[in-house]
């Protein structure tokens, strides 16, 4: 096997994968390796050197050879989703199920032992290299974290597409398309990745496998109608097992859809609905902005080898094309959840946008490392531009908004009000849902209460919902997922009957006090994940809420992990109901050791230890 000229700067290696070299001079650039023999046929094009090797996934076709490449002088860059199947991929190992396993995504073809890594490809970024710029394209689908990069070679605009499709229209292999037990979910996302790379107007792209794609659109048009035939048969699950719509509907991404003159929504099948404000002049304002559909969720026991949610972007074109908006200038969030704000981080970067939060829910957003014990939390930090407090009340481009306190399914949630054409709108986030109960004499839907127990649930959380929707009295509720919610006095009472039913169930099977044996988060530990140097000091905050009816005093000691020296902190005293914090230090071990270890805060109330009950994970690395 040889090398195969494609261009003046580029050729290709026929291998078990496809791989190819970017010459600069005397060096070059590989895209993937295969087995590493492509080192051997270097030489024959005056290449003395592998400077960088650019992988576009982690399965083991196209990087078993990268050990060799990398004793050789290369240094690698790999997808930031995939990065842990390269350099933790012996870790992976360890953990994934092996029996009762219903994961039957393609990380079984991953590497066997750690890959030292020196770049990450971060998805929309760029990576540049001699006179070439990348820019780095999800491509979702025959991977989680599969990218195509996309760059100027001898004056033409290709794409390096991994195993995302092949010349004629075609998947690569049907069975990656299996996410989930007997799902075609990666069906899906192939469909909004190949609709991305069809928007770059590249002349010629280069799989992983098989001939290069000449004739890009026209083939990827053949895949769009192959795709969406796939999703009309029906029970193929080709946008996940736990979407309630038609597959033939959600294989495209939805349509914004009008609510009002001013106001759109993307539809219930986004996921995590969010909802656009239009000033009529071309600036839009968002409600949250987070998932472009369910099967981007991952929240079953089919998501144990990913390691963060990944965003990919959604409906900006059609903002733009159908609706005039030439700057999306503010994102409100509702609440801090993953699923809701994932795509924060993509609008300020690409489109400056700002965004304006709740207090509680902007400390969150902003330092997620530190609150990441708290279910749902974007691993990426929000910058906050302007923080709110609970009632203020704010204005843009004519309209008028209020901000409220309303922690309900999360502690860390807002309800944002506001006057739209007319209407008091209320954006409820993942407060409230309809739903029926088909019990205790109800059999319609009814409005009611989200309830997750580790989103720091206590029971007067759900009662200021209620006393916040009362207040705010709105004709309509915008929610997180699922349909607009129209509201009068009587959906308002049912809710709060809803709430008031639940809290008496809740109270009847723990013993009193309630909030003592619910709330999960009535002592926390921040920050909850943290790097360090070696030697250096690192002080933790114990938060600690009194949910017994009497005063008490409260004190914490941490239980040091491997190497590190830790001491006590000071007792506060609270009284009931009341909140206060300990400040206790511990000390890194002198030796780098990059594994997370565990450090557990024992917390005793009047003298008695309640044990190790909060946690926090640390790992002491190189500066």
């Amino acid at each position: 096997m040889s090398l195969i000229q494609l261009s003046e700067h580029l050729w290709v290696y026929q291998d078990t994968c496809t791989v190819y070299v970017l010459k600069s001079g005397s060096e070059c650039l590989l895209i993937d390796t295969g087995s590493g023999a492509v080192l051997q046929h270097l030489h024959t094009i005056g290449i003395e050197r592998v400077d960088w090797v650019l992988h576009t996934h982690h399965h083991r076709d196209q990087c078993w050879g990268t050990p060799i490449v990398q004793k050789a002088g290369a240094k690698i860059a790999v997808p930031e989703y995939e990065r842990h199947l390269f350099d933790n991929v012996e870790a992976y190992w360890q953990a994934r199920r092996i029996y009762d396993n219903y994961n039957d995504s393609n990380t079984f073809f991953s590497l066997g032992e750690n890959l030292a890594i020196d770049a990450v490809l971060e998805d929309y970024g760029t990576f540049v290299w001699k006179e070439y710029e990348f820019r780095v394209l999800p491509a979702k689908g025959h991977t989680y974290g599969m990218v195509s990069l996309i760059v100027d070679v001898d004056g033409k605009k290709v794409a390096f597409i991994g195993d995302l499709m092949t010349a004629g229209g075609k998947l690569y292999q049907l069975h990656a398309m299996e996410y989930g037990y007997g799902d075609l979910l990666g069906a899906e996302f192939t469909m909004q990745s190949i609709l991305a790379l069809k928007k770059e107007n590249v002349e010629s792209s280069y799989p992983s496998h098989g001939a290069s794609i000449k004739d890009v659109k026209a083939d990827i048009e053949r895949l769009e109608s192959r795709l969406e035939t796939l999703s009309s048969i029906g029970r193929l699950f080709t946008s996940g097992r736990d979407v309630n719509f038609n597959e033939r509907q959600t294989i495209r991404e939805s349509r914004l859809e009008p609510i009002s003159e001013h106001l759109l929504w993307a539809g219930p099948y986004t996921c995590s609905n969010f909802y656009v404000v239009l000033s009529g002049s071309g600036h839009a304002m968002l409600i949250d902005y987070g998932l472009a559909s369910q099967g981007h969720l991952h929240g079953g026991a089919d998501s144990d080898g990913l390691q963060a949610l990944r965003f990919v972007e959604h409906h900006i074109d059609q903002l733009r094309d159908d609706h005039g908006v030439r700057h999306i200038e503010l994102v409100v969030p509702t609440h801090i959840h993953d699923d809701h704000v994932c795509g924060i981080p993509y609008l300020q970067r690409h489109f400056g946008t700002k965004c304006w939060a709740l207090d509680c829910v902007a400390k969150v957003i902003a330092d997620p490392a530190a609150w990441a014990s708290t279910p749902c939390c974007f691993h990426k930090p929000i910058q906050v531009q302007r923080i709110l407090s609970d009632g203020e009340a704010f204005h843009w481009r004519g309209f008028d908004f209020e901000v409220h306190y309303a922690p309900g399914q999360t502690e860390y949630h807002a309800m944002i009000l506001g006057k739209i054409d007319g209407k008091r709108v209320v954006f409820g986030g993942d407060n409230l849902f309809l739903f029926n109960p088909g019990a205790g004499g109800i059999d319609r839907e009814i409005a009611i209460q989200a309830t997750v127990m580790r989103n720091s649930f206590q029971l007067e959380m759900h009662r200021r919902c209620a006393n916040v929707i009362r207040v705010l009295n709105p004709d309509l509720v915008c929610p997180g997922h699922g349909k607009l919610i129209d509201m009068d006095q009587s959906r308002i009472a049912e809710y709060t009957d809803y709430i008031e039913r639940k809290e008496a169930a809740f109270r009847g099977i723990v013993d009193e006090p309630a909030n003592h044996f619910i709330d999960l988060f009535w002592a926390r530990m921040l920050p909850y994940l943290s790097h360090v140097l070696p030697n250096s000091k690192l002080i933790y905050t114990v938060k600690i809420r009194n949910n017994l009816e009497r005063t008490a005093v409260y004190s914490a000691r941490l239980q040091p992990a491997f190497g590190w020296v830790s001491g006590e902190g000071e007792c506060i005293t609270l009284q009931p109901g009341e909140q206060g914090e300990i400040m206790v230090g511990t000390t890194a071990p002198s030796q780098v050791d990059p594994r997370r270890r565990l450090i557990t805060a024992e917390i005793l109330i009047d003298g008695i230890s309640q044990g190790p009950v909060c946690e926090a994970l640390v790992s002491t690395l190189a500066n």
